[in-house]
């Protein structure tokens, strides 16, 4: 059990818990492509291919994590709006990773009719998908900010007026 303390205790740091989930971003969308492709090997070429969203994506969901790990250890009380934002955020990035890898399924199905009409949108679309993700996150990341700093002012105060 104290393993498991320590770990927990560890993953309290903002800073390992967005740099976790960042990698395990990399790794989800990987496995996503690979299973598409038929292979790692294929999979993590179909990672790559994305360009800039490879390194975009992993960082702004690791960033809105760690200031989401961040604002919970710095509040003990009510905390779902947060939360809830930094889930959808998060959800929406993973989301249109997975939106951009999805039309490789199409090689595996092609003769599910909906599964072509969705890839060919997804492949059309999928740089704008992306950003859209990518501004989502961010939106997130700033809402998350906002109430850090609100947080952290409502702290200063009552610590002001304890003294």
């Amino acid at each position: 059990m104290p393993e498991i303390r320590g770990i927990k205790s560890l993953l309290k740091n903002p800073f390992v818990f967005g740099a976790s989930i960042g990698i395990l971003v990399v790794l989800f969308n990987i496995s996503i492509a690979s299973l598409a492709e038929g292979s790692l090997q294929k999979g993590y070429q179909v990672f790559l291919t994305n360009g800039i969203f490879v390194y975009l994506i992993p960082l702004a969901v690791g960033i809105q994590m760690g200031l989401f790990r961040y604002h919970r250890n710095l509040t003990t009380g009510n905390i779902a709006g947060s939360e809830k934002m930094g889930m959808a955020g998060s959800a929406t990035s993973s989301l249109t990773m997975v939106a951009c890898c999805l039309h490789h399924v199409s090689d595996l199905l092609p003769t599910v009719g909906f599964i072509l009409a969705a890839s060919s949108f997804l492949i059309r679309y999928k740089d704008a998908i992306i950003t859209i993700g990518l501004l989502a996150n961010m939106a997130g990341s700033a809402y998350i900010l906002r109430a850090i700093l609100k947080d952290r002012s409502i702290i200063a105060e009552a610590e002001k007026s304890a003294v």
